[in-house]
């Protein structure tokens, strides 16, 4: 009986990543730190699941870097750890004991509970920090006494933290305190800004203080307060974002959120589409582009006009986000344009131009270059997907890849490549 093509894309696939690992591997054994350290790296990124033992061993090298880049390669594998695993490293920097307090959701519940009791009191806010946020994820009752405490904590970074995980573990929190947390001019923006997406997810009406800081004299606040009204019905917040959208003079940071807003919360509204068409000859770029995402939402009669106008702006970031568009509007103009995309190889807009090519399934003989060393990964595997999907290139050559000592992700590409357009020359790989 024949094998299905699918199990055996499947099984190279394993093969190769395993292959890949176990060539990576070598660096574990390098007398090197920076080798060592990059090893785990690399190993953590294919989520290799084959030298656990030796990253559970490398906890106790005497370098920082080797240790942190163990614990994060343990902790996106999954490994177990044990309470006696870690306890050497609750003597070490502050950067290792922040990774143990992450990697607490990998061991037995009782186990982690007592690690985090041991270090939510630490001298360093950032670990503190860590430790909060692994009590949301796992919970902790022991722990939670010490979580209220840390509302109070000298360090407000660590004090909204603790708020944060308070309300992920179903306690009270009082609205009273967050609101003058965010109104607190003294306190730094990350901790302001946090507040108030707390303070909106826990509210049962959050409308009218979200309007009130929507008015505020300071940008950070407003901005974020403006983008986070999008989460409520479009009835009860356009007549606000229209507010701020009838002043072309309000600074781009708040047009922007405003027209995100807009996006998240408005659909229906042709006096959006009208609005954002206003704002499409805005001097700044940023506010161009948030005013595109919501025409290019309307479906507006327009669209087709307006992406072509943008594809032949000489600003790369209006050509950039035109460019997926083409798909939708390919007429001969826009065809030319994209060609023309491919030809200069300009790096902002060449990686959505080759999408495009492979979703319209368009031959041109310049994508073939960019298959060249020189150019980044993440190009070569579009142009590459882009002639698999063009028949322009040949299984042998797809075979000649995948056999080579190109990037893992290349090598993969040519495979499904291989398999979708030969796949009965899997086999072959095999022998």
């Amino acid at each position: 009986m024949k094998e299905n093509p699918r199990k055996i894309l499947n099984r190279l696939k394993r093969n190769i990543t395993e292959l890949e690992a176990q060539k990576l591997s070598e660096g574990l054994e390098s007398p090197n730190v920076v080798v060592v350290a990059a090893t785990l790296n690399e190993l953590r990124k294919l989520k290799d699941p084959f030298h656990m033992h030796r990253g559970v061993e490398l906890l106790s090298n005497s370098s920082d870097s080797v240790v942190i880049a163990a614990l994060k390669y343990l902790n996106a594998v999954e490994h177990p750890l044990s309470f006696e695993d870690v306890v050497p490293l609750l003597k070490r920097s502050l950067k290792i004991r922040r990774e143990v307090a992450k990697i607490a959701r990998l061991m037995e519940y009782g186990q982690a509970c007592k690690l985090l009791e041991n270090l939510i009191k630490d001298p360093s806010p950032e670990v503190r920090i860590a430790v909060l946020h692994t009590i949301s994820e796992i919970g902790c009752e022991k722990v939670v006494q010490d979580v209220k405490e840390a509302v109070n904590d000298a360090n407000s970074k660590v004090s909204i933290a603790a708020i944060e995980t308070l309300a992920e573990l179903g306690e009270d929190v009082e609205s009273e305190a967050l609101t003058e947390t965010v109104l607190n001019v003294f306190l730094p923006d990350r901790v302001r800004l946090k507040a108030l997406k707390i303070y909106v997810k826990n509210s049962v009406s959050p409308l009218e203080f979200l309007e009130k800081v929507s008015d505020s004299s300071y940008p950070p606040l407003s901005s974020k307060a403006l983008e986070l009204m999008g989460e409520m019905e479009c009835d009860k917040t356009w007549e606000t974002f229209k507010k701020v959208l009838s002043n072309k003079g309000n600074i781009p940071s708040r047009i922007c959120s405003a027209f995100n807003g807009v996006l998240r919360g408005c659909k229906d509204e042709t006096e959006i589409e009208n609005v954002a068409i206003n704002y499409l000859d805005h001097p700044s770029s940023k506010v161009k582009l948030s005013a595109f995402k919501v025409v290019m939402k309307a479906d507006s009669v327009r669209a087709a006009e307006i992406v072509n106008d943008f594809l032949k702006s000489e600003n790369s970031d209006l050509v950039k986000a035109a460019t997926p568009f083409i798909y939708k509007y390919p007429d001969e103009d826009n065809i030319q344009m994209l060609r023309s995309l491919i030809e200069k190889g300009d790096e902002k807009t060449i990686v959505p131009a080759l999408k495009i090519f492979k979703k319209l399934k368009l031959r041109d003989e310049s994508i073939s270059k960019y298959l060249d060393r020189n150019y980044p990964t993440n190009v070569r595997v579009q142009a590459l997907k882009a002639l698999i999907a063009t028949n322009g290139i040949s299984d042998e050559e797809l075979k000649k890849i995948v056999t080579s000592n190109e990037p893992l992700e290349f090598r993969i590409t040519a495979l499904d490549g291989l398999a979708a357009i030969a796949p009965e020359k899997l086999l072959e790989l095999e022998e």
